[in-house]
């Protein structure tokens, strides 16, 4: 135990001194745009594209529905137009042959 606080006490000062130090010196460099936010009309490209995405979406998803509500009523018809059988048991247990 003793041993681990001597190792300790003795390599802690070589372990503070960090370059973080040297930082402390310099002024902070400010972030700056290129320009004038949103000036460029990359803004406008993003929500146009957007805009364009959301609109055909909703054209898809609104054809699809209607479509398949339209195709899952003729099945519906179809189905019930066939001739429907009486359903009849099978005999058990199965005559042997």
């Amino acid at each position: 135990m003793f041993l681990c606080r001597s190792a300790r006490l003795t390599l802690l000062p070589l372990a503070r001194k960090s370059p973080a130090g040297f930082c402390r010196n310099v002024v902070p460099r400010r972030p700056m745009s290129s320009g004038v936010p949103g000036g460029s009309g990359e803004n406008f490209v993003y929500f146009a594209l957007c805009g364009v995405s959301l609109t055909a979406g909703l054209a898809y998803a609104y054809r699809t529905v209607t479509e398949d509500r339209t195709r899952y009523n003729d099945r519906v018809t179809e189905l019930q137009a066939r001739p429907k059988h009486e359903w009849q048991p099978k005999l058990w247990p199965p005559k042997g042959k």
